[in-house]
């Protein structure tokens, strides 16, 4: 398996430098990744007994090899049906983060069509929503996962102590 952390650590950093080292870019100008979440937002659930949800907990549990948590419970009730909101989500960390960063851009940014793909660029996150959920349905597992249909989201935060250039650690990989 491609190893982000070391590709990030030892040679995108030297690469930059040789590169871009005259004034606007030197080793310390790019970004620390500090934690990274990848969340699905469940927003009307009528079923709670329904197949997706458990799909979206085995998710986490087959990419990842994490247990995520339920965030954000919201419960209502109108006439007569009963609504469920919640996140399910998981924070990585540490060296943890790469491991999300490679599913993000070997399996599924260099797959899916850019159109497919949404972000969201602030100050010191950036968060990547997944619009084409029937990219699951192709992959080739015995699970499947055909019940995948909320948008998936990729946060990325980064550690900004001083002013740098954010967008360089992502130009890296065309993103």
């Amino acid at each position: 398996m491609f190893d982000f952390f070391f590709y990030y650590k030892y040679i995108v950093r030297f690469i930059l430098f040789l590169k871009k080292s005259k004034i606007k870019y030197n080793f310390i100008s790019i970004l620390e990744i500090k934690k990274s979440v990848v969340f699905f937002n469940l927003k009307n659930i009528i079923d709670i007994n329904n197949l997706s949800i458990s799909n979206y907990y085995f998710f986490f549990k087959y990419f990842f090899g994490k247990i995520p948590f339920f965030s954000s419970y919201k419960y209502s009730f109108k006439l007569n049906i009963h609504y469920y909101n919640f996140i399910i989500l998981y924070n990585f960390g540490k060296k943890e983060i790469y491991y999300v960063l490679l599913f993000l851009i070997n399996d599924i940014y260099s797959v899916i069509s850019k159109s497919a793909v949404n972000i969201k660029k602030e100050l010191n996150c950036w968060e990547f929503s997944i619009n084409d959920m029937n990219f699951f349905l192709e992959k080739k597992n015995s699970i499947g996962f055909f019940h995948l249909k909320d948008y998936i989201y990729f946060k990325f935060i980064f550690n900004i102590e001083k002013w740098l250039d954010y967008s360089n650690f992502f130009i890296l990989y065309k993103i």
